[in-house]
């Protein structure tokens, strides 16, 4: 070290480059999921409904899968399952919520979603534009 703050210019950078991809990932899967809405046949698909969609049930669906598995952690392995389906639930009800439609719908969007991503990222990461390991289910 050659001085009081030598090296911790580059945490603000890396905050900020962080935010960026984060935005752009959200908006990428915004774009995604509003394009398998409409490819469902929902009439409410928009982008920034997408994007709400995607923050909110991932949020929500977070807590919900938090609050299931802390119950039902004297289950064992069998409280991650059910974790994993409060998530699954409740991410669905959100994206019903937030596009206003029903279960079958939102649930097919989201699947539609979900393939599209993972061969998008399975493309990306062919040409050496994306690492695998970020591909990620839901």
């Amino acid at each position: 070290m050659y001085g009081p703050m030598a090296g911790h210019w580059f945490v603000p950078s890396t905050s900020i480059v962080g935010l960026v991809s984060y935005l752009i990932a959200l908006f990428i899967a915004g774009l995604i999921l509003s394009f398998s809405a409409k490819l469902v046949g929902i009439r409410d698909a928009s982008v920034l409904r997408a994007m709400v969609g995607i923050i909110g049930g991932g949020i929500l669906g977070g807590i919900a899968a938090m609050v299931v598995v802390l119950l039902f952690a004297w289950t064992g392995p069998f409280a991650a399952f059910l974790g994993f389906l409060a998530f699954l639930i409740v991410y669905v009800w959100t994206i019903k919520a937030v596009f206003n439609t029903g279960w079958l719908r939102a649930f097919v969007a989201l699947v539609i979603a979900v393939v599209i991503e993972i061969v998008v990222l399975m493309v990306l990461s062919a040409i050496g534009l994306v690492a695998i390991g970020s591909l990620k289910i839901l």
